[in-house]
């Protein structure tokens, strides 16, 4: 089948651009027709495409939130999911959300499952197909929508909470480059001029002579280089030792240690709180669960934990001889077992590991603002502090 760009309107006046596959462009013309849609523009999707680095076909979590929280809404009103899906169809303004819409709804209407048609996207992890494929085959796909939504947007709150903690020094860094580079490149050269002819100049004015030229003669292949490497590891942010060594880091580096245990804490034991909600089985939710962990270390640890549990260990015991339950939460986790009220425990540890991690946050940007000051005011006030004293000492040496 062809591909077709199409750009059209719908009955509310809202532009829609996506792409649609047809056997011919009048079957393709018809079918926007069918659906309501008043043509603008139709073309062949093959010719002129390019390769983009930032890849905006690709779903993002927000895409995936929106699309659960608009189908639980929709079920919750007493929708059919295909029913649901048209008219979400026609409200998207993002054509590759369209376009994957579009797709799953002709799927369904050749009948395959949602599960087997969301499977197909790489976006939806397999904790979320799990969850879709046992809501359809309990007939409640409207609660697990629901349970799913909420978790999404806990993922896109815990996002910008991260976010949110690496803008500021990150905004410091680029002022404090940005100071410097500009006295390495304009300031610097204009001393040399004042030294020119001077042999006897004090270690630290030649010292800063060497970066300014440095800098002149090599800072753009560095800035090259620097961009280059950040595309490379962007491409290959999938491959194994990339991979690794992002695992290293997160399991090793001092601040960032902790902070991805919380993280993981958080992502495991939501996990296990929906599915367990859900009805799915302890043993089959503790291996879909254990996909959402992104360290090695602890994935192998919850591994052995499953194990232990399938061969009749209690699942308190098991999973308190891992690093993501400590001993607190692990008497919780026994009081769960014993009361049998694991969807809530597990719950209540996802939400206080939450807490946990926002006034992390909060504290640690707080002691690392004044910090990031400091050091970045000491840097480019040594450097002012140094071209006065050449300044100086040149004088001097003239007199």
């Amino acid at each position: 089948m062809a591909r077709f760009r199409y750009k059209a309107y719908n009955q509310s006046g809202v532009r829609q651009d996506g792409v649609l596959e047809a056997e011919s462009e009048q079957q393709a013309r018809q079918r926007l027709l069918d659906d309501g849609l008043l043509l603008e523009e139709l073309t062949d999707a093959v010719e002129g495409q390019t390769l983009s680095l930032f890849n905006s076909s690709q779903l993002n979590l927000s895409d995936i939130e929106f699309i659960t929280s608009e189908l639980a809404l929709l079920l919750t009103a007493g929708l059919k999911v295909d029913k649901g899906l048209a008219i979400l169809i026609k409200n998207v303004s993002k054509p590759a959300l369209r376009e994957f819409l579009q797709k799953v709804l002709n799927q369904l209407k050749q009948g395959e499952t949602l599960s087997s048609a969301l499977a197909e996207h790489p976006a939806f992890s397999e904790l979320y197909i799990g969850l879709v494929k046992i809501g359809e085959e309990t007939g409640d796909l409207t609660g697990v929508f629901s349970r799913l939504s909420s978790e999404i947007k806990y993922q896109l709150d815990l996002r910008d909470k991260i976010r949110q903690a690496l803008v500021y020094p990150a905004v410091i860094l680029t002022v404090c480059l940005g100071a410097l580079i500009f006295i390495f490149n304009f300031v610097v050269p204009n001393l040399a001029d004042l030294f020119a002819g001077q042999d006897d100049l004090p270690a630290y004015t030649r010292a800063l002579m060497g970066v300014s030229h440095f800098m002149l003669q090599w800072q753009w292949y560095l800035f090259f280089g620097i961009v280059a490497g950040a595309i490379a590891i962007y491409q290959l942010r999938n491959h194994p030792s990339i991979v690794e060594s992002f695992s290293w880091m997160r399991e090793s580096l001092p601040i960032v240690k902790r902070a991805n245990l919380l993280v993981e804490r958080i992502r495991f034991n939501a996990g296990l709180a929906t599915m367990l909600a859900s009805g799915i089985a302890i043993d089959r939710a503790l291996k879909l669960a254990l996909n959402t962990l992104r360290t090695a270390s602890l994935r192998n640890e919850v591994r052995l934990a499953t194990e232990n549990v399938k061969r009749g260990q209690g699942l308190a015991l098991s999973l308190s001889e891992t690093r993501l339950y400590p001993d607190y939460y692990a008497a919780l986790l026994a009081i769960g077992e014993e009361s049998g009220e694991l969807a809530q425990v597990f719950g209540e540890m996802a939400e206080r590991s939450r807490r946990t991690f926002y006034a992390w946050v909060t504290k640690f940007t707080s002691l690392l603002e004044p910090l990031l000051i400091l050091v970045m005011g000491g840097i480019v006030g040594s450097v002012v502090v140094i071209m006065m004293l050449s300044i100086s000492a040149g004088t001097d040496i003239a007199l």
